[in-house]
């Protein structure tokens, strides 16, 4: 039997009793959560629908002609002006934290090629990869240049052809874009995209805030050497400790999945995928927890340990900067962790970060994100083998 009844069953108990006195942080992590992933739904809930889709456009012109000024009237005429300087950091950083949706870089030159009748690489820009918006402003703006060669073929001076070109894009029909971005190319609102991308720190951080604490306690050397000379067995005080344990990362597993269920109204195939993906993720997660609780921290030290391993892993694997921006060296970094993988899952299920979803590239990171977590289980219980050994060399 898995486990045995009455008094044997004391373990468990304590272990139970410890925890709800450790619920304090993880319910404040929780709530934190929410109120940021409701805000994030309020915002997505504002670029609904179908409406002539205006963006927040930096243009940093490096020809300062008359030809790139009215270009300038053009893209400005459509879009939001974002004021940035021509600085590498300053334009990442307004792309990242979204006060400039796209940033188009006018090279110099720009108005002698057109003069010229030459329209190749008058152009660079910075954006997020993923960005549909940006990919609508990128075919508006070919489609106002083609317009302008087409007029500059037929005769027409270049000041003229660009005028002409702004009076017959301004004229037509005024496009229906639906935000994909709110439906992350899934059929499911992006909102959940990036729901299930942040668990990664959220599930994180609450097991190593509650679990461990219960952990350590339970193996405080007084209450280790107590069960060593009372009549519970080794096997059954771990099968006990074990069953607290699993209750309590499958209840958060849970309770994020019942969030995301009565949210989502629609779910697809994908959507339990994505549930899939968090499970496996949230078993590595507790083997983790796992080792932290193995070495014997205070409450401070678990919260520190906590904030770096959790805020470490979630921008070297990509949850709170999208991927596709970080470097090589950092990505090599972020694969030698599970949340690299639960991300690259997530970003292929929703369509994030580039993200193209493949049957076989799903499997493969739920398959690595299983071997860390048998990996972390293997380290966490040598090492509770080896304070056991301890312990009996001390009492012998």
């Amino acid at each position: 039997m898995f486990l045995q009844g009455g008094v044997n069953m004391q373990v468990f108990k304590t272990f139970m009793k410890i925890l709800k006195t450790k619920l304090t942080s993880a319910i404040l992590y929780f709530v934190i959560f929410m109120v940021i992933a409701v805000l994030m739904a309020d915002i997505a809930k504002d670029d609904n629908g179908y409406e002539d889709y205006k963006m927040s456009i930096s243009v940093i012109d490096r020809d300062n002609s008359a030809e790139s000024k009215r270009l300038q009237d053009f893209i400005f005429s459509g879009n939001k002006k974002v004021e940035l300087a021509d600085d590498e950091d300053e334009v990442i950083d307004a792309v990242y934290y979204g006060r400039s949706n796209y940033v188009l870089y006018i090279n110099k030159g720009f108005g002698d090629k057109i003069n010229a009748g030459d329209f190749d690489g008058l152009f660079e820009n910075f954006k997020m990869p993923s960005s549909y918006g940006g990919q609508l402003f990128e075919s508006r703006l070919d489609g106002y240049l083609s317009s302008v060669k087409a007029y500059m073929t037929a005769g027409e001076s270049t000041e003229n052809a660009m005028e002409l070109a702004q009076t017959a894009v301004s004229q037509q029909v005024k496009a229906e874009l639906k935000n994909f971005n709110n439906k992350g190319g899934t059929g499911m609102p992006a909102i959940f995209g990036y729901y299930f991308q942040y668990l990664a720190y959220v599930m994180l951080s609450m097991l190593i805030v509650t679990l461990c604490p219960v952990i350590l306690t339970l193996n405080r050397k007084g209450v280790r050497e107590r069960t060593m000379c009372s009549s519970l067995t080794s096997a059954n005080y771990s099968r006990q400790t074990a069953l607290g344990a699993s209750i309590l990362v499958f209840s958060i597993w849970l309770l994020f999945m019942i969030v995301a269920i009565i949210w989502g109204k629609t779910l697809s195939v994908k959507f339990w995928l994505a549930c899939l993906n968090s499970l496996v993720y949230i078993i590595a997660a507790a083997g983790i927890a796992m080792i932290i609780a193995q070495f014997d921290l205070s409450d401070n030290g678990i919260t520190a340990i906590s904030n770096i391993i959790g805020l470490g892993m979630s921008f070297l694997c990509g949850v709170f900067v999208p991927q596709e921006l970080l470097t090589g060296g950092v990505l090599a970094v972020g694969r030698l962790f599970p949340a690299y993988w639960y991300t690259k899952a997530n970003n292929m299920l929703f369509g994030m970060s580039g993200g193209v979803f493949s049957t076989k590239e799903y499997l493969i990171c739920i398959g690595i994100e299983a071997l860390f977590a048998i990996a972390f289980f293997a380290v966490a219980a040598l090492l509770v083998k080896q304070k056991r050994e301890g312990d009996v060399n001390s009492l012998a």
